[in-house]
């Protein structure tokens, strides 16, 4: 297992407290926010890319910006692809494997579009993902969301069908949405082969985890995980506490990952 930690670009302003704790305490590597590098210049990129030598980048999130529409009667095919277009290969240049594909509001049933609709193009978005993924090597994950964050794809039978057929689009789990949903991992165990990438917090707050927390919160999401096999990236995404320093904080964290696997 592969563990990572999520992180945003703050480090590169010169904030590397964070940066350099995930470093220190052993992950293997980061996750980055890909609307967010959509932002850089091409100097912030190679700098970005120097920074990168000392933790490598195996995963992204926050796939698109709010800038591009998505679904509904304003969703701009020419714009995503443009978007696709650009950010694919400069993920794959920085070493990342998988581009997680959250996006809970913009991804949203908007109120004057049906759910077939949208469902028809979200299907359209996870062709065209697929397509410039499959040129660039990488995997993109559709990641299910709890209903506080998004009313379509909420759990991991959706993410599996919204895919079905696609090679390089395929889906994930993130055990703090699980919880939040009171779901359960047997869609899970009827498709393991579409798990390709994991997130954990501590749920209750959607923590990092703690070496005090009670770990019966995540014996479902472990159980699950070991009885399908699965060996890949699992990367933490969570607040701090607040209670330790920060290196101490995620050094806990990367323990109690560890010790579940």
């Amino acid at each position: 297992m592969q563990f990572g930690y999520c992180l945003g670009l703050d480090f590169l302003q010169g904030d590397t407290e964070l940066f350099n704790a995930v470093f220190d305490a052993g992950f293997d590597y980061v996750e980055l926010p890909l609307s967010a590098l959509y932002e850089l210049q091409v100097s912030e990129i190679e700098e970005l890319k120097k920074a990168l030598k000392v933790i490598p980048c195996r995963a992204c999130n926050l796939f698109f910006p709010r800038s591009i529409s998505l679904v509904g009667p304003s969703m701009d095919v020419p714009e995503i692809r443009a978007y696709l277009a650009k950010m694919l290969p400069i993920a794959a240049e920085l070493g990342a494997e998988t581009l997680v594909f959250g996006n809970g509001g913009a991804r949203k049933i908007p109120d004057d579009a049906a759910r077939a609709g949208v469902w028809d193009n979200l299907r359209t978005l996870a062709e065209l993902m697929e397509e410039y993924a499959r040129q660039t090597g990488i995997t993109i994950v559709v990641e299910p969301l709890n209903v506080t964050e998004t009313n379509i794809i909420n759990s991991y039978a959706e993410a599996v069908e919204l895919t079905k057929g696609l090679t390089h689009v395929a889906a994930m789990v993130d055990s703090y949405h699980v919880a939040m949903e009171k779901q359960n991992y047997n869609d899970v165990l009827k498709s393991p082969e579409r798990v390709l990438h994991l997130h954990t917090a501590f749920p209750i707050g959607r923590l990092v985890p703690a070496l005090g927390d009670d770990m019966t919160q995540y014996a479902a999401f472990v159980h699950a995980v070991k009885q399908i096999g699965y060996n890949g990236k699992l990367s933490v995404e969570g607040a701090l506490r607040g209670k330790a320093t920060v290196m101490e904080e995620v050094s806990a964290a990367l323990r109690v990952l560890r010790g579940l696997f």
